[in-house]
């Protein structure tokens, strides 16, 4: 039957033990039918307790089924009204009344019951209800009177609480999974900046916390956090829309909302005309896959994710639900035999009129709008089982009344005495009593025996039902992607299911897709690929995240360390640096600024933080510099620019060197002017190959010997680049050390030797006509060897104490060059007597920079010494400040120069004059009168002999040379007239009075020429062409200026 009491109806069905059930029927005007999570509801437990009462195995007694009852309440979706409701069960709790009449049959005094059935409103169980706060309410209530409650909705997490909620279970999993679940498909869309909206009351606000919570530990921040009111105005909606439109970079919105408010956002969403596109809705169960939220708001809600406890659909109900008609008495059947009385279904009359928009034919007034009163709800009306879809919670009602159902059938073998099947147990008493011992059972104990193990069982869609020690319901979610128009359904809306969330043998949960995550249809106008909800873009390989935070502290220090160290101190021990956490971000990782880590560190912790690799270890570029690895070792290359640049100055070094020694050696390598050059060779040297340059004056005056050991010095100089360039090794840092420091002890050697002598000789003569000792070439040669042999030692000493190696350099932090182990400070000690040669020759060649010697060589050794100290100078400071293959280079070049400076100022000049001025390569050089004169003086070094006293000595002499001179010009000088010229010049100059020189044979290499004359022959020195002469006045002493050699 349906009652009505206070203006509220409900639904009531005898038995012999009863149920009680709360549902949202109605919306919050209590007048509104809800369609789906209403009335499917409630026919879905009156359609469970017809399937118990029809099992012929469950709470059967003998012979006889004891019958389930119902009374199904509306809650109106009020916590207020749902309690005042509740109150019906725990009155028929408090009465321990029972009228029980016997009356005689008509069949002749058999007895029979009464018409009050025993225990027809006691009430054992509630199932329900339907929302969080709804169930919190009742369960508190019903929790001071022992009545358990099994709801089939509610998820909220505090109801897990066994101290505050003793007697409570669900059929469905807390929030607390939902929440989990929610927070893995935000995570796998990468999504890490995301807004909420919540409903007001344990369902929200605990759902969010405990997404949230989940949602921190993926990473993922919340933009905004916005609560809905319990009875929100459009308004406060269309604010909170306005706020999540402040937050551009956080596009998805998740939604942890009761249906009726969802509803009311959604329509807000739609006053605000939102751009399609602009939010991602990702939703609970409170939107699950109703259409309800979406009937006027299709366009808005397009594209959302949603999640729905994941069941399957009753079998049987849809055939239940779409025979049932408006306005008929109904009647439950028992499976052995017995009826309940006739009760009807007020709500589902009421539904019908509401779906139909029309009026039934009765005598009560109709609820629907008066407009459409004229309408009368034919009796052609039928419900479309093709068009009709089972609201998701179906399924659950059904598991609540089961798991009642089997709980006491379980608690009824207990209490009650054993029966044979087919004893009557209602003639002997034995049934009454057997129900009495049911209804009085302690509901503390009926509950622990319906979450208990013993009380597992499968529903007919195939699904275990069973429950944890908090009495919470074990399941999964199913995701459901919304489509506003779909081609598959003739372009109607429909929620497709794309996958499914189970929580795994772990405790954590895992996300099964059906389909591809690239198949899910985001809202219109997005793209077809994952819409972005993020506050800042991922940090490219090799830079960190740098909260804003940190942005501030970094700030706050940089202010007080401008402030002062006191300061820095103050600002950090009166805690002024702020936390990651601040504002509406609840998340550490909320947004970031990128920053570059230094080029020798590694990403850590998730890209939060740099850390320097170990060293000889460097970031692994490939990985995104999340690893180190070690370093690879290097060393110069022939192809790089630092071995490019010393090699060609080396090679040509060398090539340059090998020309001077074969120009010196081959005549003919010339080819400028040979022809002339050939003839002035013949006609100064007559007893000379014509063809080699070694005989030639230019060459002989500056000593053979000492010109090829600066040539050799000067090739191992231009080697030695090689050998600093090659690959290290031992052996090749063996030559190393040896061929850096005797290229340069050669050179200087032989230039120490040479300037030396220059000195000994003019200094020698400034006191004595005695020949100095050790001028001889084989002396020179042997002073030459000895200074080479002292480095040549020391590096060979060098070698035996230091063993040569390799080690691996690390100029830098990213660099592993593999060098010879050599310390600078060794390198430049071992240079130190090289540097001790330059000094000893630069000292000489300032002492005979103004010595008359041939062709001026001591003036171009003064330049080869003042350049070298200039490049040495300048080589120590950039050896000791540049990296390893600066510095190799470096010293290449150095040394390159260095014999090129030598090179150049040594030997160009006799180049020149060897192919370009042949006719100055000749075997005299007379030095003029007025020279001698301006550099005459009373101390000079070269005492002259008095040319009066000598004048006829010096007539013979003169008459002797004449004739001499004669007979060689007459074999040089093919034509009888060019041979009279010749000897008419040759006259005119000796007849002039010279000033002679009594000069040895053995001397003639430091001063003049060697066979210039004969020993103790008078030489003629002039600075004059030979056709530009002067008379000379003739002085006591005349002094000979040294010119250098």
């Amino acid at each position: 039957m349906t009652e009505s009491k206070g203006g509220v109806e409900r639904v009531a069905i005898d038995g012999d033990v009863t149920l009680g059930g709360l549902f949202p029927v109605t919306r919050i005007d209590c007048s509104t039918i809800d369609i789906q999570r209403g009335i499917q509801r409630v026919e879905a437990m009156i359609f469970s307790l017809a399937e118990a009462n029809k099992d012929s195995k469950l709470l059967r007694y003998g012979r006889h089924k004891i019958r389930l009852g119902g009374l199904l309440l509306d809650t109106c979706s009020r916590e207020a009204t749902a309690l005042e409701q509740a109150l019906e069960f725990v009155k028929s709790s408090l009465s321990s009344e029972y009228d029980i009449g016997l009356t005689c049959s008509a069949q002749g005094g058999t007895l029979a019951s009464g018409s009050k059935e025993i225990g027809q409103n006691r009430i054992l169980g509630v199932v329900g209800g339907a929302y969080s706060q709804v169930s919190i309410q009742v369960a508190n209530l019903l929790r001071m009177f022992a009545l358990p409650q099994i709801s089939y909705a509610s998820t909220s997490s505090a109801l897990s609480d066994k101290t505050r909620f003793g007697l409570f279970a669900r059929t469905v999993p807390p929030d607390t999974e939902q929440a989990r679940a929610l927070a893995d498909i935000v995570a796998h869309f990468n999504w890490t900046f995301v807004s909420t909206v919540f409903s007001k009351g344990d369902y929200g606000e605990g759902g969010i916390q405990s997404f949230e919570a989940e949602a921190e530990k993926r990473g993922v921040c919340t933009a905004e956090r916005l609560l809905v009111g319990s009875e929100p105005s459009a308004r406060e909606l269309d604010g909170i829309v306005q706020r999540l439109l402040d937050q551009p970079r956080a596009r998805v919105v998740v939604l942890f909302t009761r249906q009726d408010h969802t509803e009311l956002f959604l329509d807000a969403v739609s006053r605000a005309n939102v751009s399609a596109g602009r939010f991602v809705w990702l939703s609970a169960d409170g939107w699950g896959k109703s259409y309800r939220p979406v009937a006027n708001n299709s366009r808005a809600a397009d594209g959302a994710v949603t999640l729905e406890v994941a069941a399957s659909e009753l079998p049987g109900f849809n055939q239940y639900f779409a025979s049932l008609r408006p306005n008929q008495p109904r009647q439950i059947h028992s499976a052995d035999g017995t009826k309940s009385n006739m009760y009807s279904n007020r709500f589902f009359d009421r539904f019908w009129e509401q779906n139909f928009n029309c009026v039934l034919s009765r005598t009560h007034q109709s609820l629907v709008s008066p407009k459409r009163q004229q309408k009368s709800c034919g009796e052609n009306l039928r419900i479309d089982i093709k068009q009709f879809k089972q609201e998701s919670k179906v399924q659950f009602v059904y598991d609540a009344v089961l798991t009642f159902v089997h709980g006491l059938d379980k608690v009824m073998k207990r209490v009650c005495s054993p029966q044979d099947p087919s004893a009557d147990t209602k003639t002997s008493g034995a049934f009454d009593r057997c129900v009495r011992n049911i209804t009085e059972f302690s509901g503390k104990q009926l509950y622990e025996i319906l979450i208990g193990p013993e009380n597992v069982f499968v529903n007919p869609a195939g699904r275990r039902v069973e429950f944890t020690p908090e009495g919470d319901g074990m399941g999964a979610y199913t995701v459901y992607n919304y489509r506003a128009t779909d081609s598959a359904v003739s372009g109607h809306p429909v929620y497709a299911a794309v996958g499914e969330w189970r929580k795994d043998s772990s405790g954590t949960g895992k996300i099964s897709w059906f389909d591809e995550a690239s198949k899910i249809r985001w809202p219109t106008g997005a793209s077809n690929s994952v819409p972005k909800s993020r506050c800042s873009e991922d940090c490219r390989p090799g830079q960190r995240r740098l909260y804003s935070a940190e942005v501030f502290n970094k700030a706050l220090l940089d202010v007080a360390r401008a402030l002062g160290s006191r300061e820095e101190k103050g600002f950090q021990r009166d805690s002024k640096i702020v936390s990651s956490t601040g504002g509406n971000h609840r998340s550490r990782g909320c947004c970031w600024s990128c920053t570059d880590c230094l080029p020798h560190q590694w990403l850590v912790a998730g890209g939060d933080a740099c850390e320097d690799c170990p060293t000889g270890q460097g970031p692994d570029a490939s990985a995104g510099r999340t690893r180190c690895l070690p370093l690879r070792i290097t060393h110069i290359r022939w192809t790089s620019w630092y071995a490019i640049v010393p090699c060609s100055l080396s090679s040509a070094g060398i090539c340059a060197t090998l020309f001077v020694v074969v120009t010196f050696m081959n005549g003919t390598a010339g080819g400028i002017r040979r022809e002339m050059m050939q003839e002035v060779v013949a006609a100064t040297t007559p007893t000379a190959p014509a063809a080699r340059f070694n005989e030639t004056p230019v060459v002989k005056a500056s000593g053979l010997e000492q010109s090829y050991a600066l040539l050799i010095g000067c090739l191992l100089c231009y080697l030695t680049s090689f050998l600093l360039l090659a690959k290290p090794s031992p052996a090749v840092c063996a030559l190393q050390r040896c061929g850096v420091g005797l290229g340069f002890a050669v050179i200087y050697a032989a230039l120490h030797t040479k300037t030396n002598r220059i000195a000994r000789i003019f200094e020698a003569a400034r006191r004595t006509a005695r020949r100095p000792s050790f001028i001889s070439p084989r002396s020179q040669l042997l002073i030459t060897a000895g200074l080479i042999s002292v480095q040549l030692a020391s590096t060979l000493l060098w070698l035996v104490v230091d063993p040569p190696a390799t080690r691996v350099l690390q100029p830098h932090r990213l660099a592993a060059v593999l060098v010879c182990r050599v310390e600078r400070q060794a390198f430049i000690a071992s240079l130190l007597y090289n540097a001790c040669l330059i000094i000893v020759c630069t000292y000489f060649a300032v002492r005979t920079r103004r010595i008359p010697e041939n062709f001026n060589e001591s003036k171009f050794i003064g330049f080869t010494m003042y350049t070298t100290c200039v490049i040495w100078l300048a080589f120590v400071p950039l050896y000791f400040g540049t990296e390893s293959s600066v510095e190799v280079c470096t010293l290449c070049i150095s040394i390159s120069l260095s014999a090129t400076v030598a090179l150049t100022c040594l030997f160009a000049p006799k180049l020149y004059i060897i192919f370009w001025q042949p006719e100055k390569n000749v075997r005299k050089l007379t030095v003029h009168s007025n020279h001698y004169r301006r550099n005459a003086s009373s101390s000079g070094s070269f005492a002259m002999q008095n040319p009066i006293a000598d004048a006829s000595s010096n007539q013979h002499r003169q008459q002797r040379r004449l004739s001499q001179d004669s007979e060689v010009v007459q074999n040089r000088i093919g034509s009888p007239q060019q041979k009279q010229q010749q000897i008419m010049k040759r006259r005119l100059r000796l007849l002039k009075p010279p000033l002679s020189l009594p000069v040895s044979h053995d001397v003639v290499n430091g001063l003049a020429l060697e066979n210039a004359g004969t020993p103790g022959e008078d030489v003629c020195i002039d600075d004059k062409p030979e056709d530009s002469v002067e008379e000379v006045r003739q002085p006591d002493t005349v002094t000979a200026k040294p010119v250098p050699l």
